[in-house]
């Protein structure tokens, strides 16, 4: 029987613990997002982290029941080692990012419950705004919250919304894609108003901190609507933000100050050409970031190492 599950899970070690919203010179965690070639924690002396993919055959026994031992059996060689997680949830994705599950992450019973769904480039991705969906998937919500809220090893909970659990319906939607999640009832209003039902799910978690994963969030990049999106998410204690284009370049507007900050490398360096050391540098001291996550590859490179210790003794300061 296939099983039918929708979370993914990014795992650190925290060097230095540092509650969400302390002194923003400070570095709460520096993590290496392992995207590869990651069944082991590796031996090094930077702090460091893996990313772990468990979608639809991992997490559920039958409709409804959810296999949690499933993360925990991923978490355990982790925390063994003194690392603590991220939990990632998920319900859509690219079919090329973690075949064959990635592409197809909400479990079948929640199509059959009468859940529609978009396809694009190999992908079911489901319309998220379906009564069917969001039972289901609030239901899902409550019962993670009750098995890791408050669990000590949980550094924080990257909320699934959208496409790869970001804000956005689909990454890198085709326009025939766009055109179909239109004729569904995509518009702009009923995204933004699906965000936030969805988002409050996660208050479930009352001790463990929450960090949403913003992207442009709307097709058109609605400048209007995101700021509302960004007030509402700020309004909500005990949460941060985390930002997923992390170079040594970025700049970050005002709707992301006043709240803890988690900034995930765009692409390793060796795609990038930014320097390990600018892109720190530009997290910890430009954009004030709480954790930063950077690339396995960079975190392994003996290049790096300069950097990854300068930036270690900055969690000291």
């Amino acid at each position: 029987m296939r099983r039918g599950g929708w979370a993914s899970l990014h795992f650190l070690r925290r060097a230095r613990s540092v509650r969400p919203g302390a002194a923003a010179s400070c570095m709460a965690a520096l993590v290496a997002l392992c995207v590869a070639a990651c069944s082991d924690p590796p031996a090094t002396s930077a702090t460091i982290g893996r990313q772990k993919t468990a979608t639809t055959a991992s997490l559920t026994g039958f409709q409804g029941v959810y296999e949690w031992n499933v993360i925990q059996s991923d978490m355990a060689p982790w925390v063994a080692t003194g690392k603590k997680v991220i939990l990632r949830v998920s319900t859509s994705g690219a079919a090329d990012w973690d075949p064959p599950y990635s592409g197809d992450a909400t479990p079948g019973w929640v199509y059959a419950r009468g859940a529609r769904s978009v396809h694009d480039n190999g992908a079911k991705l489901p319309v998220y705004w379906d009564t069917a969906y969001l039972s289901a998937y609030q239901s899902f919500v409550t019962q993670f919250a009750a098995h890791f809220d408050g669990n000590p090893a949980v550094a924080f909970i990257q909320p699934g919304i959208g496409g790869g659990g970001e804000t956005l319906p689909e990454q890198n939607a085709s326009p025939a894609a766009v055109s179909a999640w239109t004729a569904v009832g995509y518009k702009d209003a009923r995204w933004k108003r699906t965000v936030e039902r969805i988002a409050k799910y996660f208050n479930a978690f009352r001790t463990t901190p929450v960090y949403p994963l913003v992207d442009r969030t709307f097709f058109d990049g609605s400048g209007r609507y995101f700021d509302g999106v960004m007030k509402w998410f700020r309004s909500v204690p005990n949460w941060g933000l985390q930002d997923d284009g992390l170079t040594q370049s970025q700049t970050l507007g005002p709707d992301w100050s006043g709240r803890p900050l988690a900034l995930e490398q765009l692409v390793a360096t060796s795609d990038s050409g930014d320097s390990l050391s600018a892109d720190i540098n530009n997290a910890v001291t430009v954009l004030h970031a709480s954790y930063l996550l950077i690339y396995r590859s960079d975190i392994i490179d003996p290049a790096n190492a300069a950097a990854l210790a300068q930036a270690k003794a900055a969690q000291a300061t």
